[in-house]
């Protein structure tokens, strides 16, 4: 009988050393509460926040409210430099000293989720977060069944615009479709004497100097129904094939090169698309909404206009647009002991009261704030020049790598770098589908790396 018993006691400790293992959320919550085991003291807890473009002023009034809401609360919030943000994010999930909550890029998710908390479900459900933000979040952000970030802002590539140069063209509203766009584009084209261009209708053909020119690029390939992968997760967007055996991907790419080539719009000797537009020599420039402070700072008596990105002439309506996605999300570090506490004030900072109160305050200190990523807060900024078009392309917005200004010299901007170089080949006379499918081989080798 005592060996009975002294086997079952054996027996339920190594049940309970397998538990703590095998467990994580619930080793989590025994370490809350044990402080000698490193745990919180007398259920206080810190949070460690690694934000990055909010300024202190706009957030600690959030932090400020939640801690007074929740006294057993500390965040201490750091704003940190996007420059090598991917490469320390990467090396410090999973190990000591990694923060609580850390902002990073939506298309960074995947390569990070092993070292990620998901969204408990009694935070919030899969279905409350699919009513509450928009459908771009299920590319990266919905791993099987959770999600592991919340989105505070939503943002991608829509048309800004010099309203002076409109208006002294007579050009009434702007294009809504791309051959509007073609159209216009050429109507304000000036060139000297030379047949140089001295005021480029639209930054795109080239990639030189041309700001989110992958950004334009995969907003193309994605509205001509291009596949950026295939079923088995292989780069597929040189060999996505019509039902009548077009390649969408070289009809996108010929697309965007006309304007450097035949229907020449940009003039490649320009500095910076983003500067020169500030300045005055550019008609329409595709960029993500943060980008327009960079042009007021420049020139705060500029008029310009926002208009959602044009689409192709066969969209008949809203629901069928097709919009390219750029944002950032916050995430909760796996090993965090304090996971459940991140996630639940993650939550509160979503919710409209927060979203709302955020953005008045980043407008005490700037132009506008950040367009909302909740989906029942697009209305409210209606009248919005330049958040409003942002929103109104939420439902429609898709995503993938290609994206600009991330600062990842490990993912992002080494496809960004396969896309300049097949751009400026087509430029200059190369065949569309090899330098696309040399572009597709490097990506491929980009992602097949980034996984390690």
């Amino acid at each position: 009988m005592r060996k009975i018993v002294l086997f079952a006691a054996l027996g339920l400790i190594l049940l309970g050393v397998a538990g703590w293992f095998i467990f994580p959320n619930v080793r989590s919550d025994i370490i809350q509460r044990l402080p000698f085991l490193g745990g919180s003291n007398n259920g206080q807890v810190t949070l460690t926040y690694w934000g990055m473009w909010e300024p202190r002023e706009v957030i600690q009034p959030l932090l400020d409210e939640y801690q007074r809401q929740n006294p057993n609360i500390t965040i201490e919030y750091q704003q940190r430099s996007p420059e090598n943000h991917y490469q320390t994010v990467k090396s410090r999930l999973g190990s000591e000293g990694a923060p609580d909550i850390i902002r990073i890029h939506a298309s960074w998710l995947p390569y990070l989720v092993n070292n990620l908390a998901p969204i408990p479900k009694d935070v919030m459900t899969t279905d409350q977060y699919e009513q509450t933000f928009y459908p771009v979040n299920k590319v990266f952000l919905k791993q099987k069944d959770s999600y592991y970030g919340i989105p505070f802002m939503v943002d991608g590539v829509a048309l800004v615009y010099n309203q002076d140069i409109f208006n002294k063209e007579g050009i009434a509203s702007p294009p809504k479709t791309w051959n509007e766009f073609r159209d216009i584009a050429g109507r304000i084209t000036k060139k000297n004497s030379s047949g140089e261009i001295t005021q480029a209708g639209a930054a795109l053909g080239y990639a030189t100097n041309i700001d989110y020119f992958a950004d334009i690029l995969g907003l193309m390939f994605a509205q001509n129904g291009v596949k950026f992968v295939d079923d088995k997760g292989k780069v597929n967007f040189n060999k996505s094939i019509s039902p009548e055996g077009r390649n969408l991907g070289v009809e996108a790419a010929s697309f965007y090169a006309l304007f450097g080539t035949s229907e020449k719009s940009w003039n490649p000797t320009f500095g910076n698309s983003t500067i020169e537009f500030a300045a005055g020599n550019v008609g329409m420039v595709l960029l993500p909404n943060h980008r327009i402070l960079e042009v007021l700072s420049k020139n705060p008596k500029f008029q310009i206009g926002v208009a959602e990105a044009p689409q192709l002439p066969s969209v008949s309506s809203a629901s069928e647009s097709v919009n390219w996605a750029n944002y950032w999300v916050e995430s909760v570090s796996k090993i965090s002991p304090n996971s459940k506490e991140a996630w639940k004030f993650l939550k509160w900072l979503s919710d409209k009261e927060q979203m709302t109160s955020a953005y008045r305050a980043a407008s005490q200190v700037r132009p506008f704030g950040e367009p909302y990523s909740r989906k029942d807060l697009a209305s409210t900024l209606t009248g919005e020049t330049y958040t409003q078009p942002y929103v109104n392309q939420g439902d429609s917005y898709t995503t993938w790598y290609l994206a600009s200004g991330t600062y990842n010299t490990e993912l992002n901007e080494r496809i960004v770098s396969a896309f300049s170089t097949m751009v400026e080949n087509v430029a200059k006379g190369a065949d569309v589908q090899k330098e696309l499918d040399q572009a597709a081989g490097i990506v491929q080798q980009v992602l097949d790396q980034a996984g390690r």
